[in-house]
């Protein structure tokens, strides 16, 4: 009789959840109701310091009994020391340097990002210094891939390992998504801080419902953008958070980085539209009793969508491995995130119902609709792939494949399933 697959620990759980929650509850407190004239940017900074301090507190103290520090013998080294600082400014001057030459980045989206980026740059060279040396003379192996990059750029000699590598992909993983996810913050706080003089068009249950409905929508994606945020800000060796691995294949990063801006709004024009600006509530404004269940259902996928995110605290990251979550969603299915976001795509845009009614248009928006959903899903088995190299990873696949919600869409993985055996049943 075969073994049954046990859920492996995750490397987060509830009070990491509850205290990323309860840390977004106090941040929103004081910028939607104490200081509500607060600008976007500053509001951003206060939700993710009071997301950050708790999880910092529990993420801290657990990677205290992960032996990676000895506090009884520092080891300061001034020559290494140096050499830590001199790499780190040094991907800090390549990356303002892409950020102050590449077009992108002097879009109107990307204000606020600049924002931070003039104002806080010198506090963090600043505050680089003392951190990477308080660091480095406690760490039990302070000879890093930070470290291996200081020797290569005084030195210039011997050739950059894998990890090391894989250290700077890192950096262009976080040079990348901080400045989305920071500016969606500020878009999404934005849009928020417009309900505080926010009032009814009209007593209609349909109409309140539906005001009721876009601020619920609005605030669940504010968490889930300000979760991300503070993850990609907060990738440190000091808390156990760091970088792990880095996705190892050009395919993934394709299929990862094609889904934002500013790749996706060509791609979607090209080749996957699946709506013509018809709205669910149009279609339903006529039915309340159908209206408020394809709300609710909305609302509930977009909520599993967030929820997911939550479970990762300061942790999140794309395209990287910070540690194998298998709590909330995460305990029935491998993509709770993926699943339920798809799911409220076809909620929310209704592609089956265009509005010039035709079937062939329909089919159209349909095709598109299921085109971003195959992205999706190469997403999902890529990262399984690159999450596959880790054993626990396997072992939690395992898991799903025995008790997943979705043990019942099997098929043969094939290469990208990465270490899971040739021919092995494999679910979402």
């Amino acid at each position: 009789m075969s073994k049954v697959a046990a859920l492996p620990p995750s490397v987060t759980g509830p009070l990491i959840t509850f205290a990323t929650l309860m840390g977004a509850v106090v941040g929103s407190a004081i910028v939607f109701w104490f200081w509500r004239n607060l600008s976007p940017p500053v509001a951003a900074l206060i939700l993710i310091f009071s997301v950050a301090v708790p999880c910092i507190a529990i993420e801290f103290r657990r990677n205290i009994s992960r032996n990676v520090f000895d506090f009884t013998r520092p080891n300061f080294c001034l020559q290494r020391t140096l050499r830590k600082i001199a790499a780190l400014w040094s991907i800090y001057a390549v990356l303002v340097f892409c950020y102050a030459i590449l077009p992108v980045y002097r879009l109107e989206l990307y204000v606020p990002f600049h924002w931070l980026l003039w104002n806080f740059l010198p506090t963090f060279l600043a505050l680089s210094v003392p951190y990477i040396a308080l660091v480095d003379a406690y760490l039990v192996e302070p000879d890093d891939s930070l470290h291996a990059w200081g020797k290569y750029i005084f030195a210039s000699s011997g050739m950059p390992k894998a990890k090391d590598i894989n250290y700077l992909l890192g950096w262009v993983v976080k040079g990348f998504f901080l400045p989305l996810m920071f500016c969606f913050l500020c878009g999404q706080i934005t849009a928020l801080q417009a309900y505080g003089t926010f009032s009814l068009p009209s007593s209609r249950y349909v109409d309140v419902l539906s005001h009721v409905f876009e601020f619920l929508y609005t605030t669940v994606f504010f968490i889930d953008v300000l979760v991300a945020t503070a993850g990609y800000m907060l990738t440190m060796r000091v808390l156990g958070t760091e970088i792990r691995s880095t996705e190892p294949t050009v395919i993934g990063w394709l299929i990862a980085v094609i889904c934002y801006p500013p790749f996706w709004s060509s791609i979607y024009d090209s080749y996957f539209v699946y709506n013509d600006h018809r709205t669910w509530g149009s279609w339903l404004a006529d039915t309340p009793a159908l209206y408020t269940i394809w709300a609710v259902c909305i609302l509930l996928a977009v909520t599993v969508y967030a929820w997911a995110t939550v479970c990762f605290g300061i942790r999140f990251s794309n395209l990287t491995h910070r540690g194998i979550v298998t709590s909330g969603p995460y305990r029935w299915t491998k993509h709770p995130a993926y699943v339920s976001k798809n799911i409220s795509w076809w909620l929310v845009s209704v592609p089956f119902l265009p509005d010039d009614g035709s079937a062939w248009t329909a089919l159209q928006f349909c095709l598109g609709l299921a085109g971003v959903n195959l992205i999706y899903f190469l997403r999902a088995k890529t990262e399984e792939r690159h999450l596959s190299q880790d054993p626990v990873y396997r072992e939690y696949a395992a898991y799903i494949r025995k008790h997943g919600i979705f043990r019942w869409l099997a098929w043969r993985p094939g290469r990208l399933a990465g270490d899971i055996p040739r021919g092995t049943p494999d679910v979402i």
